[in-house]
């Protein structure tokens, strides 16, 4: 895949196994794993999901990208549109939104930068009608980036014991 969208501060390009090491590092965060349905763990780990990513750009055309800080040219997380083929809160065959950086990058607006621009080409240039998204309901971070970019609360629903909030955006609510 060779989609490459830039913002003012952020680059978003499709993940590569060299980002492998970087992802790792991100995830060996307790903090960052506390809200993952399936904490990566080791190196090992990290190349099997980088590698299931890159897959998905060849089998569905579109998953989570690297996001890479233009100031230091670092990867700092990862973001994008993703779609999912099973169910998940009696929906299935839906984009959803998701994001995840590394804890020293929080609370510096790049999850809103880099989730509008997915809303953006999401709605534009892929012609998507909704996008949902989905968040921990005790991710205070998560939860308050959706509702700024316009996402409508729709219900709470429950995933091995975890309640998630569930969100969705129509094209002709979202406004930047």
């Amino acid at each position: 895949m060779d989609l490459i969208i830039e913002t003012e501060r952020l680059i978003l390009r499709p993940l590569e196994l060299s980002d492998a090491d970087d992802f790792f590092i991100m995830n060996n965060n307790p903090k960052v794993n506390t809200y993952l349905r399936n904490p990566i763990k080791t190196i090992t780990e990290a190349k099997q999901y980088v590698k299931k990513v890159i897959d998905d750009y060849q089998n569905i055309d579109i998953a989570r990208f690297a996001v890479i800080l233009k100031e230091t040219n670092k990867l700092i997380g990862f973001s994008g549109l993703k779609f999912r083929n099973t169910e998940e809160n009696n929906h299935v065959n839906f984009h959803d939104l998701g994001y995840r950086f590394s804890e020293e990058y929080w609370n510096n607006g790049f999850a809103t930068e880099a989730a509008i621009a997915w809303l953006d080409y999401g709605f534009n240039e892929m012609k998507l009608s909704t996008i949902f998204a989905c968040a921990f309901i005790e991710n205070s971070g998560s939860n308050k980036v959706l509702n700024k970019l316009g996402f409508k609360f729709m219900n709470q629903y429950s995933i091995n014991n975890t309640i998630l909030n569930w969100y969705k955006i129509d094209k002709q609510k979202y406004i930047k």
